[in-house]
């Protein structure tokens, strides 16, 4: 049974019908910018497990991250937290079809 703390979590974190603001960021720009769209594309369409796309999708763009910032520093930090909130399974899941 969920108490109402964890419902309360649970409502306050979910955004526009996704987990949390961040997953429905990266999923907005991964729909509607079109390199990105087509590494999505890409990643969905390959023939193997979900968690191998998923484990791709999240390293590309913590890799991406790690070129910019190559020094730790207050942006790398922000924008590494908000990457790691990120729920890629849910991002995958919904660009399977």
């Amino acid at each position: 049974m969920t108490s109402v703390a964890e419902a309360t979590q649970t409502v306050a974190t979910e955004y526009n019908g996704w987990s949390n603001r961040e997953t429905w960021l990266v999923n907005l720009w991964l729909s509607n910018d079109m390199e990105s769209y087509e590494l999505l594309r890409s990643i969905c369409t390959r023939d193997c497990e979900l968690w191998e796309k998923v484990e791709e999708i999240e390293a590309h763009f913590q890799n991406q991250l790690e070129e910019l910032y190559d020094e730790p520093s207050f942006w790398s930090d922000i924008l590494g937290t908000a990457l790691d909130r990120v729920d890629w399974y849910r991002i995958i899941e919904n660009n399977l079809s």
